[in-house]
């Protein structure tokens, strides 16, 4: 059995902001609903987060609604 040694999500918001910093705003897009997904997927009944700062998720939130703004413009 393999070991994990980040979280997935972390992955995701790896790959997101890479995304964003080469350009690729679809992708990014994407990413970000994948990255809701798996900060989703452990929640429920009784569980927590056991994430102490969550400013990088909000980060990619505003980021990619700055990108999509000026992407539009």
């Amino acid at each position: 059995m393999t070991e994990y040694t980040r979280r997935l999500s972390d992955k995701i918001l790896f790959a997101f902001n890479q995304a964003c910093d080469q350009g690729y705003f679809d992708v990014a897009e994407v990413l970000i609903r994948a990255l809701e997904l798996a900060l989703t997927r452990q929640g429920g009944y009784n569980k927590t987060d056991n994430r102490q700062n969550l400013q990088a998720v909000t980060d990619a939130y505003a980021r990619l609604q700055t990108l999509k703004s000026a992407f539009t413009q």
